[in-house]
């Protein structure tokens, strides 16, 4: 089951404040991709939203146990037959439909968790330009009073959950970013960029993790592919960018060459 990535209950608390005239009882943050462009990433894994891929995401923020336990039995059980969670999402709030008659054990699990509806929030996020911000919300309001909310209340709410969404990807992105989030690079592979980040060269890599210098530089070249990367320092600043190394390198580092040590 996907991690939570803990947040203080006064955060919590003034986010469901904020979302209060929806009747939001519940919500969770994460980052996915546009997948209606592919061509901006070279990420095979990041080209769909299946259910189950989403599933198998390693965190996400969630406002409480509950929350998560009914994403992770939504996702492995029931999107896949819901024709709401593969319809074309766009940026701002979505509200998806009642399940239809022929849907009656996924009317079944909103009811035990007291969701009468569902909102994903979509926003932009600052770390990639095809990567998107969503928070999925629960309501409790029946369906005219939480699209009326959403009339009454969109430009206030919006402004507030982009400040939010903001806080969050900071706090967390080495977490949620999703190369790292869905697996689209082995965690050794991920180890080799973070030496490589200290200004470690190949050899040094090498004798660190127990690895071949070959090996180490097919994981970097691999990384270069992967993030269009010319170089070893253009990768590293791009894992910089990405969330993916959370924080600058420290002064006076300097990048080895491709296959050279550095000073």
């Amino acid at each position: 089951m996907t991690e939570n990535c803990p947040l203080p209950d006064g955060v919590v608390g003034d986010l469901l404040e904020l979302l209060a005239p929806l009747g939001v009882q519940g919500f969770f943050y994460g980052i996915t991709t546009d997948v209606t462009n592919t061509q901006i990433h070279s990420f095979r894994k990041l080209h769909k939203r299946l259910p189950l891929e989403m599933a198998r995401a390693r965190y996400a923020v969630f406002s409480d146990e509950r929350t998560r336990l009914y994403r992770d039995t939504y996702l492995r059980v029931f999107a896949r037959h819901d024709p709401c969670y593969f319809e074309r999402k766009r940026m701002g709030p979505n509200l998806w439909r009642q399940p239809a008659e022929d849907q009656q054990q996924l009317k079944r699990l909103l009811e035990e968790f007291n969701i009468r509806g569902r909102v994903a929030w979509l926003l932009p996020c600052r770390y990639h330009p095809g990567w998107i911000s969503v928070f999925l919300l629960h309501s409790s309001l029946p369906e005219g009073e939480l699209k009326a909310a959403l009339s009454a209340h969109q430009v206030s709410l919006e402004r507030g959950l982009r400040v939010f969404s903001d806080s969050l990807a900071s706090q967390w992105i080495q977490r949620l970013n999703p190369i790292y989030n869905f697996r689209c690079i082995t965690d050794k592979g991920l180890e080799v960029l973070r030496l490589a980040a200290e200004g470690m060269a190949s050899q040094r890599i090498a004798r660190k993790l127990c690895l071949t210098e070959r090996g180490v530089n097919y994981h970097i070249d691999r990384m270069k592919a992967l993030f269009g990367a010319k170089n070893r320092a253009q990768l590293i600043s791009r894992g910089f960018q990405m969330g993916i190394l959370n924080s600058p390198p420290p002064e006076g580092v300097c990048y080895a060459t491709d296959g050279g040590e550095s000073p």
